[in-house]
């Protein structure tokens, strides 16, 4: 039901699609400007990785064929792996901030923009009113700022775990095992990802429900998806496995497509979470208010006996 709920609200605030994805394009910008003085040293690395493994290759066509699939995880790792490594020799410092742009300012903007979302999502939940998207960020800046900087350090561990998992899949050199990475490579991540989201998928909407600081809505939020923990984790593990399943069947240019539609999705599966969670009514659509379980049907007897 929550993907269900999540979907009906994706399709009924479309518009909020696109004002998240322009919102990226220009968080993106920002990167490519703060790493624009060292354009020389990261294309010259850049291209030099790319060429050594033929990645243009790559990009040609998509399939599920498993060999072709375990050949292009195995040459996207050790170009990546090449690219840092050429980088880092020629300058250490150009290295390290270029890290620093792309593993903590980009995630910063980013989860800025989903915090915004959420903050949207949760008008029209409530209300059925549709907010701007450039007033409610100038609006929400002094709480989402903290939440971003806050859940981008909190996703670091997750974040190396999954990137050490795939690096994982390709140092298994057996025939037959390329025939089973599309399965590894699609269950493996979502797993990982669907993991990381359970922990997290209630803290910004504990912020914008109750208005709670960072720090104060992290257990409010994990109380809350805790509280319909297995849903969360299969409802986030189901919309990763689309995801990267189309993405593998269609093509890597797909995430076009599929990226900006996945992002708030999320934010709005995190806040039908919380309000199904908190027994909240919300609107899924322009005509249809939805009831959820009051708080006190969905605790356990030990947690409900202490509303009476």
């Amino acid at each position: 039901m929550m993907f269900k709920n999540s979907f009906r609200l994706l399709c009924a605030n479309f518009d909020k699609v696109w004002k998240l994805l322009v919102y990226q394009i220009l968080s993106w910008a920002i990167v490519l400007a703060l790493l624009a003085p060292f354009y020389n040293a990261i294309s010259t690395s850049l291209v030099e990785a790319w060429n050594m493994y033929n990645l243009g290759d790559l990009f040609n066509s998509g399939t599920f064929y498993g060999v072709n699939v375990a050949n292009a995880l195995f040459s996207l790792c050790n170009a990546t792996l090449k690219f840092v490594t050429i980088l880092f020799t020629s300058s250490v410092g150009i290295g390290i901030y270029m890290l620093i742009v792309l593993f903590a300012v980009r995630p910063i903007l980013a989860n800025v923009g989903n915090f915004v979302v959420c903050e949207m999502v949760y008008g029209y939940m409530a209300t059925g009113a549709k907010r701007g998207f450039t007033g409610t960020l100038l609006r929400t800046l002094n709480r989402s700022l903290p939440y971003a900087c806050m859940r981008t350090l909190y996703s670091l561990p997750f974040s190396a775990l999954i990137l050490l998992s795939l690096f994982g899949l390709t140092a298994i050199s057996n025939p037959a095992y390329g025939y089973a990475m599309p399965l590894l490579i699609v269950v493996i991540p979502s797993l990982l990802f669907a993991f990381k989201e359970t922990f997290v998928a209630g803290w910004a909407p504990a912020m914008v429900v109750f208005d709670y600081n960072v720090f104060k809505a992290y257990p409010k939020g994990m109380k809350a998806s805790f509280r319909r923990g297995l849903r969360v984790f299969s409802t986030a593990f189901i919309i990763y496995l689309l995801a990267f399943v189309l993405s593998m069947v269609l093509g890597f240019y797909s995430l076009i497509i599929i990226l900006p539609v996945i992002f708030p999705l999320f934010d709005i599966f995190e806040m039908v979470m919380f309000f199904s969670s908190q027994g909240m009514r919300f609107y899924v659509d322009n005509d249809t208010i939805l009831t959820p379980k009051k708080l006190e049907e969905v605790d356990k007897i030990d947690d409900a006996k202490f509303l009476l």
